[in-house]
């Protein structure tokens, strides 16, 4: 029998969202939080390690671009909670890695969960109509938006950063091309460990367009920084102390964040 520290932090992933379908088939999907719960409850290794949340959120999603791991073990729905992938699932070309863990690298116990899964599971390949009909997978999108806020607060913040708005128009005044750049770079770099000024080590996964999350050990951070935070920073770069951004949401992760030699990429 394997010892936990042999188990790939993939297959790990897989055994806990194997594990939630199992236990509750009245669900289609699991957020990453509830993912990320049950492989502590299911204790394949000793502790979280550094890497798992980036294999919930990135790794092992075949429909998202990969960035270094190709797995193709999970599927993102639009409500961005994940299940695991089915055969007819589709997956971003550049993933060619593997969809479940191989028999030999699992623990002895973990052998009937992947015979459930080949059995069983794959055997629904069939979507229901919800998942097929592009109408009904628009429900709950964009609820996120003021998720975090009340929806006077969102209209408010969002007319500040009109056009027409004199102080948003100066502070970001010929800064698209800048923001384009360190987008892209946030996106490049998602999923590896950076550091906050006082050394605290955390990760983000961005998305969509909007924002990104952090993570601090494992556990998401409950608030979303939105994009439009991230622009206002990046206009004051480079930045010395966590008060030239107070302003936005979370100064200590994105000041992290933007000072990071893999961001900032000596443009500050």
């Amino acid at each position: 029998m394997l010892v936990d520290t042999e188990v790939k932090v993939a297959d790990e992933c897989w055994i806990a969202l194997a594990q939630l379908h199992k236990t509750h088939p009245e669900k289609k999907s699991f957020s990453a939080s509830e993912i990320l719960d049950r492989l502590r409850q299911e204790k394949v290794h000793s502790e979280v390690r550094p890497g798992v949340p980036p294999h919930i959120y990135l790794h092992n999603v075949a429909n998202l671009p990969p960035n270094s791991a190709k797995y193709r073990m999970f599927y993102r729905l639009e409500d961005g909670t994940y299940r695991l992938l089915r055969p007819g699932d589709d997956s971003h070309p550049d993933r060619r890695g593997k969809t479940h863990p191989n028999r030999a690298d699992l623990p002895s116990r973990y052998h009937k969960l992947l015979d459930w899964y080949e059995r069983e599971y794959c055997a629904r390949s069939d979507r229901s109509v919800e998942e097929n009909d592009p109408v009904l997978q628009m429900r709950g999108v964009g609820k996120e938006i003021w998720a975090d806020e009340g929806g006077d607060a969102f209209v408010a913040r969002e007319r500040a950063a009109w056009p027409g708005n004199l102080e948003s128009k100066n502070a970001l005044a010929g800064l698209g091309p800048r923001v384009e750049r360190v987008w892209k770079r946030i996106l490049q770099h998602q999923g590896e460990e950076f550091r906050t000024k006082s050394k605290r080590p955390f990760t983000y996964s961005v998305e969509g367009d909007s924002g990104l999350w952090f993570y601090l050990e494992g556990r998401r951070v409950n608030k979303r920084l939105w994009r439009g935070d991230l622009e206002k920073a990046v206009a004051r770069c480079p930045i010395s102390k966590l008060t030239d951004i107070s302003d936005c949401f979370d100064p200590s992760y994105l000041f992290g964040l933007l000072m990071d030699p893999r961001i900032s990429n000596k443009e500050w």
